[in-house]
């Protein structure tokens, strides 16, 4: 099991972003509360981090959530959430082929977006370096993924696919009928 402090440390490389530079030597980590056996801690900059041991895994699991979703979208900005998750899976100048290196450090990694927020997960061997590694590539590739227009290009379509597919659908349609009402704009 990780250390709370070092875990604590490395998520909030993921909250910095591009203001890492600004920030003096991060504070430690405030613990909130327990319950159940999951441990809520706050950083200084307001990331919430969550540690939920299970001892009787051999892996980790790490779920990032951003709490922006479509809803927070205006008109013609549709579906943007979406498609900056799957961009930001296209690599940067430090992680080229992200997806190459989740596949040699055996990631099991993936993306979802929704009304009101963006996951990132992994589930991975538990060992320090692959969780410092996957730590250090979700930081990076929220302030240096490549946006290249050919990315664009691609991912708007799968996107389009994806939202597409529940057309079809009466339970999709009285959804979306239904979300029609509370953000008009969409």
């Amino acid at each position: 099991r990780l250390p709370i402090r070092l875990v604590c440390t490395l998520a909030a490389c993921l909250w910095l972003g591009s203001v890492h530079a600004q920030l003096a030597a991060p504070r430690a980590p405030q613990k909130v509360t327990s319950v159940e056996g999951i441990d809520e801690y706050r950083l200084a900059n307001g990331l919430q981090v969550l540690l939920i041991p299970d001892d009787s895994k051999p892996t980790t699991t790490v779920n990032l959530t951003y709490r922006v979703g479509s809803r927070h979208e205006n008109y013609g900005e549709t579906g943007m959430a979406h498609l900056l998750e799957h961009l930001l899976f296209k690599g940067s100048a430090k992680h080229p082929k992200a997806w190459a290196e989740f596949e040699t450090r055996g990631l099991r990694a993936n993306g979802s977006t929704w009304y009101d927020r963006t996951n990132y997960t992994a589930s991975f061997s538990s060992n320090d370096d692959n969780l410092r590694w996957y730590l250090g590539w979700q930081a990076d590739s929220m302030v240096n993924s490549f946006i290249a227009r050919k990315d664009l290009d691609t991912e708007m379509t799968v996107v389009r696919n994806e939202m597409e597919m529940g057309e079809n659908s009466p339970q999709g349609i009285l959804f979306e009928k239904t979300l029609a009402t509370m953000y008009q704009w969409h």
